[in-house]
């Protein structure tokens, strides 16, 4: 295996709140799969665990592999990054039937306090159905794909790291809104008839074949990023663009027309369309035993005969809830190493670098910066090379400055050597760059603006978030209570 390659395959960056939450999302079903299937009911088949937990480690491996550390350098890679996004993760989550394990394996307070009056909540209901539609749902899927690779919005996203989230949160929530209706998991109702979906599948790969379409016809980079990006391999920003599209194209058509007809060849059988109609009976007859377990069969009863009081469980939720919420606030809070652009290339007689640093202004104190270092005549990728970073603040030339040696560890790409360095004050700085590799050397210089952080900058906004979620919570909490019981809504009775 090449150097390059091998690079290439050990450059995993792992988003830790990301992390945190998916992996949060899988105990809670997975608990709630087991009570449930503990308690006798059926339709709690292993496969459907297998298929949600094979969802979320898909949208996991989406936002940690190398697809997501080389998004910004190959847009082939971002494509797939897309695909497994919008087109993996999303069916395989739904063939889970997330819905009530998932608010099984809640603490019994937050579903009975929270989880439970919100299903019931007719405003709730009319939403979700509204967003579950399949024509709301093909709509707003097709519009936010074509916005966001609409060329302004697409650069904003590489750009931006908090851009970047959003992007990526767009892709998945509306592909899991378009998936929906397909799947149909349990307990939601179909609005449509069956055989409407493969239109509405077809209609979605129209849009699909559309906008790759696009990428591979355009006779110029859509995306000036890629154009300004270094190669990576033998191939152009036009060449790698067009191989993008063709991804697209063929995948997203192989995901949409197969599915189109599964569906096809079930209405066609008529044998097969009684069976799923009374296969639904037998699951909605058991919807109200299943709903209703949610207050019994728990096992490890020597614990549970403990909780059973209000304040217990109360206490035990808001505990968790504290300890979640204050640490998912920490990790979303982190400085990430995602947040690092092409600031500057630069050409010796021997090398061709590029410089990565901030996004956006450059503030006081620790700073990263990471270089890619090739041949200027081969442009073979020079991951031996020696390299150090130097700044120095100007018009100080008697103060020291700060040097600090390049290496791959500190570098989420491993193509990339990064250094950490500590940027006392604001003004104007200049970053120099020492490379050797063999007995070629070169010198490199930037200069840089060096801001102090906004006052805004110390409140995290995570913190205000969790904040704002507990008042939130304990508003509704007593609002429930000030109701006379008799018009609270059933526990966990939806039809959603």
């Amino acid at each position: 295996m090449s150097p390059v390659l091998s690079a290439v395959l050990h450059s995993w960056t792992i988003p830790h709140a990301a992390t945190f939450a998916l992996v949060l999302t899988a105990i809670i079903y997975l608990r709630g799969w087991w009570l449930l299937r503990c308690s006798g009911l059926p339709l709690q088949a292993p496969w459907k665990a297998a298929s949600f937990i094979g969802g979320v480690l898909a949208l996991w491996v989406a936002l940690a592999s190398p697809m997501d550390v080389f998004n910004g350098f190959v847009f082939t890679a971002h494509m797939l990054q897309h695909m497994t996004l919008m087109m993996v993760a999303p069916p395989l989550i739904l063939l889970g039937e997330p819905l009530i394990p998932i608010v099984r394996g809640l603490p019994r307070f937050a579903a009975r306090e929270f989880a439970g009056p919100f299903l019931n909540w007719t405003l709730a209901q009319r939403v979700g159905r509204t967003l579950i539609s399949p024509l709301f749902a093909l709509v707003l899927m097709g519009l936010v794909n074509f916005a966001w690779h609409t060329p302004r919005l697409y650069q904003l996203a590489l750009d931006s790291d908090s851009w970047h989230q959003v992007e990526h949160a767009c892709f998945f929530l509306t592909s899991l809104l378009f998936w929906w209706p397909v799947v149909q998991p349990w307990p939601s109702k179909s609005q449509w008839p069956r055989w409407a979906l493969v239109p509405y599948l077809l209609v979605a790969d129209l849009q699909n074949t559309t906008l790759s379409a696009i990428l591979v016809f355009s006779d110029r980079v859509l995306y000036p990023r890629y154009l300004d990006a270094p190669r990576l391999f033998d191939f152009s920003a036009q060449q790698d663009q067009a191989a993008a599209g063709a991804i697209m194209w063929v995948v997203g058509s192989l995901v949409f027309v197969v599915p189109a007809v599964i569906i096809a060849v079930q209405c066609l059988s008529r044998r097969t369309t009684m069976a799923a109609v009374n296969s639904r009976a037998t699951d909605d007859s058991v919807a109200a035993r299943m709903l209703s377990s949610v207050e019994s069969g728990l096992p490890f009863r020597f614990f549970a005969a403990r909780l059973q009081s209000r304040t217990a469980q109360a206490m035990t939720f808001t505990f968790l809830f504290g300890a979640t919420g204050l640490c998912f606030a920490y990790l979303l809070a982190a400085p990430s190493d995602d947040d690092q652009i092409l600031r500057s290339r630069g050409q010796s007689d021997h090398f061709d670098a590029a410089v990565y640093g901030p996004g956006g202004d450059i503030h006081i104190g620790s700073t990263a910066f990471s270089m890619l270092v090739q041949d200027r005549t081969t442009k073979e990728m020079l991951l031996d090379s020696k390299i150090d970073f130097e700044l120095q603040k100007t018009g100080t030339g008697e103060a020291s400055p700060v040097k600090v040696r390049a290496n791959h560890e500190d570098s989420e790409n491993k193509l990339l050597q990064s250094g950490k360095v500590e940027l006392s004050a604001a003004g104007d700085w200049t970053l120099n760059v020492f490379v050797q590799h063999d007995a070629a050397r070169s010198e490199f210089s930037w200069p840089l603006q060096v801001v102090k952080p906004q006052s805004g900058d110390a409140v995290r906004w995570s913190y205000m978030g969790f904040a704002a979620a507990s008042v939130i919570l304990l508003m509704i909490y007593f609002w429930r209570h000030r109701v006379p019981p008799k018009y609270h809504p059933e526990y966990l009775k939806t039809s959603v």
